[in-house]
């Protein structure tokens, strides 16, 4: 396990590089780091569809870069192609299995695509690859995974393997507090807490609109697992007000509801 590779990976993840300087540094070396940074400043400027075919012609150029099937892998998810993404982040994994992002990322879109065994079973590779204080997204998913499957004994179960107030990386804010919900720590009406988001909050573009959409929908799946379809519902909805485009929570709670009939 290396946990430097994870600390830059985390980094990688948060990065927002302008577009003209990350063309101006692919411009001067054609490197995985400058096609990934494109990349990924080609999608800070809502240019997706662009992003994968930079990820494309970074791979040409260096077909063993684990990073750029990730970058790739991670725009697939949007627009839903699942198999797309599932195959890149495979190939991440086949060229570097010590990072937990690449495990983590074929997890969730096992999850967003049904595959919920699967997606489990990646979590528990990820969390080899983690120290606990890492792990909050990865209990909080496995504990998604077993509601959606309906099994709720397993999914309380899952809620002992991690403790209540680690410190936790800012990125992992939200399922930090969604985890210490699910445990009973903290009172749903007073879960979405505006002011205590802004202390953790990371300085990236909509991350108030993100986290917030994270938020509601650990609250979502705290109501299901409680039995109270209502509530459910009533969080499904209120989330789909202004949900952040492409989030986790944004795909699975317009399914969810579509499913539901609720939209």
């Amino acid at each position: 396990m290396s946990l430097s590779k994870n600390e830059i990976m985390r980094a990688k993840l948060i990065v927002t590089p302008d577009l003209g300087e990350a063309k101006a540094a692919l411009d001067q070396e054609h490197t995985c780091d400058t096609w990934y940074n494109y990349g990924m400043a080609l999608v800070n400027a809502g240019k997706s569809e662009e992003a994968i075919n930079a990820y494309s012609q970074g791979l040409v150029e260096n077909p063993f870069a684990p990073i750029l099937y990730f970058g790739r892998g991670r725009r697939f998810i949007g627009p839903k192609l699942y198999d797309r993404a599932i195959a890149d982040f495979t190939m991440a994994i086949r060229l570097d299995p010590e990072v937990y992002s690449y495990w983590y990322y074929r997890a969730v879109t096992n999850n967003l695509a049904g595959n919920y065994k699967a997606a489990v079973s990646d979590f528990r590779r990820a969390m080899e690859q983690t120290e606990p204080f890492e792990r909050y997204g990865l209990i909080d998913w496995i504990f998604t995974s077993y509601v959606e499957m309906g099994d709720m004994e397993k999914a309380r179960a899952v809620l002992d393997e991690i403790g209540d107030d680690l410190p936790e990386p800012k990125i992992h804010y939200g399922y930090k507090r969604r985890v210490r919900l699910y445990k009973g720590l903290i009172d749903p009406e007073n879960f979405v807490d505006i002011e205590d988001i802004k202390k953790h909050l990371i300085p990236q573009k909509n991350r108030m609109q993100l986290e917030v959409t994270t938020l509601l929908f650990g609250l979502y799946v705290y109501y299901i697992y409680k039995g109270n379809d209502a509530k459910a519902n009533e969080t499904l909805l209120e989330l789909l007000k202004d949900p952040y485009p492409g989030a986790f929570g944004s795909i699975k709670a317009q399914k969810a509801a579509k499913d539901r009939g609720l939209i």
